[in-house]
């Protein structure tokens, strides 16, 4: 019984260390839950800002390439009871944790993400554009 485990444990090592060989530098994330599938599809896509967005970005005081690290770097959640995933284009509620904002809401519409709206409470943004 020792000699079988003892064979059997030399031929999975083996086999791993040929699977490292032949694969080990392949780039493999895993995103097969509905969150990390939704951000890496809106992530893939062409990014563009709207009006309001651009203008809430300027009430804080943050560049647009400073915004599309935190979208494309940060670990963030997407409310799905809060966005509207029906229809043609769907928009999502992402979370956003550590920063001077905490919600934002993206449009996915034909192969293109928008940031429609940041969730701010002192900018006059909210209420120029509807």
């Amino acid at each position: 019984m020792g000699r079988r485990f003892f064979l059997y444990l030399i031929g999975v090592s083996l086999g791993l260390i040929v699977s490292m060989f032949f694969f080990g530098d392949r780039d493999i994330e895993f995103s097969y839950l509905p969150n990390a599938r939704t951000l890496k599809h809106l992530r893939s896509q062409e990014f563009q800002f709207s009006e309001k967005s651009l203008c809430q970005l300027n009430c804080l005081s943050m560049e647009q390439s400073s915004f599309e690290q935190i979208f494309y770097n940060k670990d963030l959640d997407i409310d799905f009871v809060g966005s509207e995933v029906s229809g043609k284009c769907k928009t999502y509620l992402i979370e956003v944790m550590g920063h001077k904002f905490s919600k934002i809401y993206i449009n996915d519409c034909d192969s293109i993400s928008t940031l429609m709206n940041i969730d701010l409470k002192d900018c006059k943004c909210s209420e120029i554009f509807f």
